[in-house]
């Protein structure tokens, strides 16, 4: 009698809330850094001859110790985003701090070219940027609820 399909209705189906806009930005940026990582690894191995002759063993192993860093980094990030994990939130606030730590270290201690050196205010902008971006998708109260809603598929 109460029946909603009796009345010309369709049942409510169960919705999974969007994904905040920040969140998507986010998501976009982690997994560019991962496949740029994968990229340096995948560069380094196929290189790996001139890269030995030119650089030495030494920075070689950096250049693929630092591609598999960001190339697995980023994965678990990626997959709590997509699962819309508990655990996410955690993980992007380490991950969102390591990615930017790794790349000042490069910058300071490897790089020798005086004219990349030029645009370290840029940098330092985006780098800030970044953080106020991890902030505000951490922020959003709907990313809270974002991240604590279940699927039914469990």
């Amino acid at each position: 009698m109460n029946d909603p399909v009796d009345k010309g209705h369709e049942p409510i189906k169960y919705l999974r809330p969007r994904r905040p806009f920040p969140l998507k930005l986010i998501f976009w940026v982690f997994a560019l850094w991962t496949a740029l990582g994968w990229l340096r690894f995948g560069r380094a191995v196929g290189e790996a001859e001139l890269i030995l002759d030119l650089l030495g063993l030494r920075l070689f192993g950096y250049l693929l110790l630092a591609g598999l860093t960001w190339g697995l980094l980023g994965l678990p990030v990626l997959w709590g985003l997509l699962r819309r994990a508990h655990w996410a939130p955690l993980l992007i606030q380490a991950a969102a701090v390591v990615y930017p730590a790794l790349y000042w270290i490069e910058r300071l201690l490897l790089w020798q070219d005086p004219f990349v050196q030029r645009n370290w205010p840029f940098m330092l902008l985006l780098t800030g940027v970044w953080f106020g971006l991890v902030a505000w998708g951490l922020g959003v109260a709907r990313t809270r609820t974002f991240f604590s809603k279940r699927d039914e598929r469990g």
